[in-house]
């Protein structure tokens, strides 16, 4: 997160200090930022991964801050802190895209499109909808997901057996809630073989570069076309289905790499 940061202030120059958080939602599923621009961006909230009280010492005065101060809270030790971070990177991501569209190969591609008939898929996150859609191209199908998966479709591994797993892959989907729980850099150290390695969901929303230098292919988020309509959404417990029909459109970030090749 300290490369994407450093490149959000490159982008956005003396502009980011003058940016606020003009609205923060911490929800059940998602967490939510709206900033004085008018762009919003979200992250997941790790509700199953903290255990005293999340965001005490802060509540009541994350509106109104710095932008710029409040991304800084993604190297906090505190996942709640963290998601506000992550969130606040997403909607600042929005304004790059925005005032530097050349940087950026950005597409509609689906991720389905990535995988071919027989690959072997691994998914660090159980992405329900998609099981599906990837049973119809490939059989090979591996799920690492700390909470109880009982989807016979698929196998559920270890994650003792990850490295071995992630080493021979074809195609690697790595949920953005990896980005909250401070995970994606110990997942990166294995997929150096994979074909694609793909950062999905609303959590994925950000800048790509830093994280294409870890090897990563593609960053597949959401665009926030609604931010007020997201901040209730959130508010209301609502997750990635109630956000795309209401507020939110897929992106796709593809490499340099990738361009014109789907």
């Amino acid at each position: 997160m300290r490369e994407i940061i450093e490149s959000l202030r490159r982008d956005l120059g003396e502009e980011i200090s003058k940016i606020e958080i003009a609205d923060v939602r911490i929800g059940v599923i998602y967490t939510g930022v709206l900033l004085s621009t008018g762009h919003g961006g979200v992250a997941y909230t790790p509700i199953y991964e903290f255990t005293s009280c999340p965001i005490s010492e802060m509540a009541g005065g994350i509106s109104g801050a710095s932008a710029s101060d409040a991304i800084r809270m993604v190297f906090s030790s505190n996942l709640i802190e963290v998601a506000v971070g992550v969130a606040s990177v997403n909607a600042l991501s929005q304004v790059s895209f925005e005032k530097h569209p050349e940087k950026y190969v950005i597409s509609n591609i689906d991720v389905l499109e990535l995988i071919s008939h027989g690959d072997k898929v691994s998914m660090v996150g159980y992405f329900g909808p998609l099981i599906p859609k990837v049973l119809e191209r490939t059989n090979d199908v591996f799920i690492f997901e700390k909470r109880t998966v009982t989807d016979d479709r698929v196998r559920v591994a270890s994650p003792s057996n990850m490295p071995e797993i992630l080493q021979s892959s074809d195609v690697i989907l790595i949920s953005g809630s990896t980005l909250v729980n401070k995970t994606l850099n110990r997942i990166l150290r294995f997929t150096g073989r994979a074909r694609e390695v793909v950062l999905l969901g609303p959590t994925a929303s950000m800048i790509p570069h830093p994280l294409f230098r870890k090897g990563i292919t593609a960053v597949m988020g959401v665009k926030i076309r609604d931010p007020s309509a997201m901040l209730r959404i959130v508010s209301e417990a609502g997750g990635t289905r109630q956000m795309l029909a209401k507020c939110a459109e897929k992106i796709s970030l593809l490499r340099k790499d990738h361009e014109g090749l789907y």
